[in-house]
């Protein structure tokens, strides 16, 4: 008995001799049935699928990842391709267990590291790869598109483009497709029509979810940093100008047709017409201190200004603004630098920057991400005087300055009575031959700007602009190198310019008594006729003053500049509604609805009220019948609801003759138009193919037919 009991208890079972009844172990039917459709094997065409969504949702991916990784990732998915065709290839679970250190061993060596931006990512992806391999049964192609969704997500910490999104949204309804798919039990010979029903299900479910989501995009409450901003770093190399000039280091721009930034100018003309294209100077780092080959900026600037509306001309030295105000709104790509472009002079500061004393616009923290802001400049101006220190910094001559640049320098001052001659004797000289405007330059030593100026006379933009304040220093003017683009391409379809990484340019400014800083821009003293036309010159800018335009009067050349504004309308337009979209909307957009008081509260109050809405809406969309698309069965709907009225409406799982037998029951006086009706709604459903006209008289006998209660009742 003891034996018994201690048997009892260490199982958790009733004794044999308890009258208790033992519970079934026989599982319920319908529980048995979902468990063996649960762990059903998927067919050759979801697996294929499945390969086929998780290889293109990846590829965006694969390009940002190591190249180690990116063939493992390539090579789980031959495997997994092989193993449809050829099962045998199909790895045991030892193999896998083995391939999943190695994956993981991967990861590790190539980031040193299994989190993080990259790390994680690539982890992640290599996961989903072994996961795909050791798929067998529909339950575990269920998970695996679930981990995609993760997958898909990842992907915009690495890129932001319309395009990017676009090529996850069919990811995503493939994957819902995929889903519908599985819960279905299709055969081999309805392939192609179950593959429509998913597709026609996911786009349904697409649709039905995009008003929500529309709500909690405009509503959900931005925050000022990214929400998965984890400081782990990032490893992508980002494309901009430096802070330092020597030869060579614009040309690797030049030839480079990556994004800088957009501009879109408040005027309500166009701006062309207020503000030529060549005047267009974008301003960035400003250099003053120079070895003879390489230009640096000041040790330190001083900050005059750290407000975020203040007007800098006030505490700059600045005489007279001789221009009205341009005000301008910019889209800036991520350059990992403190720089904000802006033309000269900036009068309102964008928030959260300041102004230096040199005219550099900086924000208070690296631009990592893609930053939105407005800002006004006046481009015409004169300063009151210059600082002893700037002054200093801006005469500063190297060691290597040769005897032809002293001898050169001192003949424009012996024919010049103003510093403005001797700046002009200088643009002439260069524009006469044999200086050219080239990409290609020849290597220049030790001593470049003689070099330059006495033997190769071919460069680009930093020769002619170095080479020029250096020789204005020798002359007694003070003089500055600007670094930043110069121009950039209008887009008539979005109304901004696209400045682009080849529209990078650099440029001098000389201290004039009376004028104060005035730019002067060396390379356009080139003739156009002297521009070399080479095979990567078709990259650069199209607004610089040496440089020449196509123009692209055939056919299919505007076709192709069509197909580009419409692209890049698309693309500014999402830069700006969608990812310019910040919480400061959100407060203009309760300020117009008359909740600006309640701040994060009217967005929590609108946006339950927004989403209850939709889905309420969606709730009764979804309650009503459908409405049938066959004609005869819709004139066969009008019947049954002519007869509801007086209480004899179908039931749904009522046949034609049933309820025709229930009708004549309850009312024998409609006999005679009943069994009309039913026997042509029965010939038109199942019997002759019907005709247009057969469904007009069947329509008509219905339309006719206006039963009314029986009084006797």
């Amino acid at each position: 008995m003891f034996s018994r009991l201690l048997q009892s208890l260490r199982f958790n079972q009733p004794s044999q001799h308890s009258k208790t009844p033992q519970p079934s172990r026989r599982r319920h039917p319908r529980n048995s049935h979902q468990d063996r459709y649960r762990d059903r094997p998927p067919d050759r065409w979801q697996l294929t699928a499945a390969t086929l969504l998780l290889g293109l949702g990846a590829a965006p991916l694969l390009f940002e990842l190591r190249l180690q990784v990116v063939l493992f990732v390539i090579g789980l998915l031959l495997i997994s391709g092989a193993a449809i065709r050829w099962p045998r290839l199909q790895p045991n679970r030892w193999i896998l267990v083995a391939l999943t250190l190695f994956g993981g061993l991967i990861v590790l060596e190539s980031y040193r590291s299994l989190v993080g931006q990259n790390a994680g990512s690539a982890l992640l992806l290599v996961m989903i790869a072994l996961k795909r391999l050791e798929s067998r049964t529909r339950r575990d192609l269920r998970v695996l598109v679930i981990a995609f969704g993760f997958l898909l997500v990842i992907q915009f910490l690495f890129g932001e483009s319309p395009w990017l999104a676009v090529w996850m949204l069919l990811m995503l309804i493939g994957a819902i497709a995929l889903l519908a798919d599985l819960s279905v039990a299709g055969r081999s010979d309805q392939r192609l029509a179950d593959w429509r029903a998913a597709g026609r299900t996911a786009l349904i479910l697409t649709a039905q979810a995009a008003p929500l989501a529309l709500v909690l995009f405009v509503l959900f409450p931005r925050l000022d940093a990214p929400l998965w901003d984890l400081q782990l770093g990032d490893e992508r190399a980002v494309t901009g100008l430096k802070d330092w000039l020597e030869p060579g280091s614009i040309t690797e721009l030049i030839i480079s047709g990556e994004d800088a930034f957009r501009v879109r100018f408040d005027a309500p003309q166009n701006p062309p017409q207020e503000l030529p294209v060549n005047a267009m100077y974008w301003r960035g780092p400003v250099l003053w201190r120079t070895n003879g080959q390489r230009w640096l900026p000041l040790s330190s600037t001083t900050p005059t200004n750290r407000s975020d509306n203040a007007q800098p001309a006030d505490a700059l030295p600045v005489r007279e603004l001789l221009s009205d105000p341009i005000s301008y709104t910019v889209v800036l790509e991520p350059t990992d630098q403190r720089w904000l472009f802006a033309l000269e002079l900036p009068t309102q500061l964008p928030d959260r920057s300041r102004l230096t004393a040199d005219f550099q616009l900086l924000a208070e923290k690296p631009v990592t991400d893609l930053r939105l802001y407005r800002a006004s400049s006046v481009v015409d101006y004169r300063m009151s005087r210059l600082s002893p220190a700037h002054e200093r910094a801006a005469l500063q001559l190297p060691a290597n300055i040769s005897e032809r640049m002293q001898t050169l320098v001192a003949d424009w001052q012996a024919s010049s009575e103003t510093p403005a001659q001797i700046v002009q004797e200088a643009l002439t000289f260069f524009s006469q031959p044999p200086f050219r405007y080239t990409l290609l330059p020849p290597a220049l030593g030790a001593n470049p700007t003689d070099e330059f100026l006495f033997e190769t006379q071919a460069g680009f933009c930093e020769h002619y602009a170095s080479s020029f304040a250096l020789l204005m220093r020798l002359a007694g003017i003070p003089s500055r190198i600007v670094l930043g683009y110069l121009g950039g391409e209008y887009n008539p379809l979005s109304g901004d310019y696209l400045i682009r990484q080849s529209d990078a340019h650099a440029w001098a400014e000389v201290w004039l008594d009376g004028r104060g800083w005035t730019r002067v821009d060396p390379t356009a003293a080139i003739d156009p006729a002297r521009v070399e036309r080479e095979l990567r010159f078709d990259t650069l800018g199209r607004s610089a003053p040496a440089r020449f335009r196509v123009e692209e009067s055939s056919a299919l050349g505007q076709l192709v500049r069509g197909a580009r504004f419409l692209a890049g309308a698309f693309d500014s337009g999402w830069k700006n509604w969608v990812l310019g979209y910040s919480s400061r909307d959100q407060f203009r957009l309760l300020d117009r609805l008359g909740l600006g008081q309640l701040r994060e509260y009217g967005l929590a109050l609108l946006m339950t009220v927004a989403g209850s809405a939709v889905m309420l809406g969606w709730a009764l969309a979804l309650s009503r019948r459908p409405r049938a698309r066959d004609p005869v069965q819709r004139c066969w709907q009008r019947f049954g609801q002519r007869l509801a009225r007086i209480g004899l409406g179908p039931q749904r799982h009522e046949a034609p003759l049933h309820y025709r037998a229930r009708i004549l029951k309850a009312r024998p006086d409609l006999q005679p138009t009943v069994d009309a009706i039913v026997d042509s709604y029965l010939r038109l459903r199942y019997q002759a193919p019907p005709t247009k006209t057969d469904h007009r008289i069947l329509c008509r006998q219905i339309s006719r037919f206006r039963p009314r209660r029986d009084r006797r009742a």
